[in-house]
């Protein structure tokens, strides 16, 4: 059976195929539109699951929606409606919202593709993430945990899942209702300390690293955790219905002060030793980060609680937007409330659509094998032609997208290589001190590089690390980066003999052992963790064979490790995305297919 699975309208729109059980394709809207964190009807991804199929929208037997818009309908009237006559304009838009986007999907979908509007069908929006960390899980039978900003009336579940002879069971035990949201909440902190919402809750993260807990007290008073596990929150310091931007109280001001301006500057660098010169106000707003991942921290592990008093089963499945921050999926491991742990590779909104149709597709009898259960289901990379394209390409179409502060490319220079010489130049320019551009294969389903569409660097190099962040990633100084390093290298840098599955697609952190801390430092914080990735060679041999080369160089098989794209942007997915980012940044080569592709800059 081919079915397509849809999320859109809220943010990550994405597209799905599964057929016959197995995952063909899945894309956020975002690869192929260039707009990060795109919500619109994704049209592009449809079209790039089709043809990745070689389906017409005709073959498909079934489309499945990833939430349910008649309820997502009745939740956003009734939530403008309780602050009437002062909610007038958000009921308006929300009333205007919910029947162009949401209840008009179902013949959005049907017209758009040209198919019967009997073949789309909806998901529970928690049914949708449950499913996606359960049927991509090694798990016959689990508990499973989604922890969400909202779908419909539903913030947080509790399932128990499992697959034997072809039956699938995705049984609800526990609902926490909305507007108790612990995504609501981060979301709400990451506004209030001038982070963009659904895009700076990993800015939040890294910046409670340089704060110490200091409000735990009082952000207990917001997220109250029960007795049996549950949590709810204390509406009145926050106001997740309000027409202002901000999503705090005035309570909420008057116990944690003034808000921070995304103007405002922060001081600190993850790749300093030293904290020098920290003013009041940013250390306060570190504190708050430190405060709220602290309480954010308790709630998720009190909620696993209840889940494994709820199933009394020895492994959980964990998805929704919380699941993305890899300090508190650590935090659960260590706790050993379970044995083991899996977050699947997209639990966001964008993995919805993956999880949606794999849902329908169970429900079929149709479940995926082992072998689907891995991150590169996107578009494949095509370097053949460049050879012949770029050559015929003016200079000064290159020098369009420098920065003006920089003279800009003058000539693109190509050379093929066989894979071993590829591989061991590569491994040798980023020992160097190079800033490298890797983008092969299928690229990455979800928010993070796993060695599809990186950009890499030396582990050791602060400076270099620096380089990167401003001429290239153009980020803030206090966010880190992550390590992808090999099975052998694992062992070495974090003592352990079985590693998680949360550290294969850096859902976790780790502390590397201090005495190899110098030769890993770019990768780090400066508490000496880092989010690992563990790379497995029958998962991406490519990625695996650099990661061994670089260790034949410089005895350590690891690299930095951070996604190919600048600050605003999303990942590339084509050769011409990862193109013009070479041409408008400082990196210094990049890698298509086993082409080495270098430029030569100046007027």
């Amino acid at each position: 059976m081919k079915i397509l699975g849809i999320s859109s309208n809220y943010h990550d729109a994405s597209a799905a195929l599964v057929v016959d059980g197995e995952i063909k394709f899945a894309a956020a809207e975002e690869r192929f539109t260039r707009r990060k964190h795109d919500p619109t009807f994704p049209q592009k991804a449809i079209r790039a699951c089709l043809r990745e199929g070689t389906l017409t929208s005709e073959d498909i037997d079934l489309v499945v929606y990833h939430e349910d818009p008649h309820n997502k309908l009745s939740r956003s009237l009734a939530t403008s409606l309780a602050r009437w006559p002062l909610s007038l304009k958000a009921f308006l838009l929300s009333a205007k919202d919910a029947t162009t986007s949401g209840l008009k999907i179902h013949f959005d979908i049907s017209r758009q593709l040209g198919i019967d509007a009997r073949k789309v069908v909806f998901a529970p929006h928690h049914m949708s993430h449950a499913s996606l960390a359960f049927l991509t899980s090694p798990f016959n039978e689990a508990a499973v945990m989604t922890i969400d900003a909202v779908g419909e009336w539903v913030s947080s579940a509790i399932f128990r899942a499992s697959r034997k002879n072809g039956s699938f069971l995705m049984e609800p035990l526990h609902v926490t209702p909305f507007p108790h949201s612990l995504g609501l909440f981060y979301s709400s902190i990451t506004s209030y300390l001038g982070f963009k919402v659904n895009d700076g809750e990993c800015s939040t993260m890294a910046l409670a690293a340089f704060g110490k807990p200091r409000f735990l007290e009082e952000m207990r008073k917001i997220v109250i955790i029960k007795e049996d596990g549950d949590y709810e929150l204390d509406l009145s310091y926050l106001d997740f219905r309000s027409d202002t931007q901000l999503p705090v109280s005035e309570k909420f001001l008057s116990v944690f002060g003034k808000n921070r301006s995304y103007k405002t500057k922060l001081p600190f660098n993850a790749f300093a030793d030293g904290r020098e010169n920290i003013d009041s106000d940013s250390q306060r707003y570190a504190d708050i980060a430190a405060s709220a991942q602290a309480v954010l921290e308790e709630a998720v592990l009190a909620y696993a609680k209840l889940a494994k008093e709820k199933t009394r089963l020895e492994n959980i499945c964990y998805a929704g937007g919380v699941a993305l921050n890899c300090v508190a999926n650590a935090k659960l491991e260590q706790s050993g409330i379970f044995k083991s742990i899996f977050v699947p590779v997209d639990p966001g909104d964008g993995g919805a659509a993956l999880g949606a149709a794999l849902y329908l597709s169970a429900l079929k009898g149709e479940m995926p094998s082992a072998k689907s259960s891995h991150p590169y289901h996107g578009s494949k990379v095509e370097g053949k032609e460049l050879p012949h394209l770029i050559p015929h390409i003016r200079a000064d179409k290159w020098r369009d997208f420098a920065p003006l502060s920089t003279p800009g490319v003058k000539k693109m220079i190509f050379t093929e290589l066989p894979e071993e010489k590829f591989i061991h130049q590569t491994a040798e320019r980023i020992y160097k001190g190079h800033i490298a551009g890797w983008c092969q294969g299928r690229f990455e389903h979800g928010p993070r590089a796993l060695g599809s569409r990186s950009i890499l660097i030396r582990p050791d190099s602060v400076e270099v690390a620096k380089r990167l962040s401003t001429f290239v990633k153009r980020r803030e100084p206090f966010r880190p980066y992550a390590l992808s390093m090999t099975e052998n290298e694992a062992k070495k840098c974090f003592g352990i003999a079985d590693f998680s599955l949360c550290s294969r697609w850096m859902q976790t952190s780790l502390k590397v052992h201090e005495e190899l801390r110098p030769a890993l430092r770019a990768g780090l914080h400066h508490d000496g963790t880092t989010r690992v990735q563990i790379v497995r060679k029958e998962e991406n041999t490519l990625f695996h064979s650099l990661l061994e080369a670089y260790g034949r160089i410089s005895g350590h098989e690891a690299l930095v490790n951070t996604s190919f794209n600048e600050s605003g942007y999303p990942l590339v997915a084509s050769e011409l995305d990862a193109l013009l980012m070479f041409a408008r940044t400082e990196m210094d080569f990049l890698l298509i297919e086993n082409l080495l592709i270098e430029k030569e800059v100046g007027s």
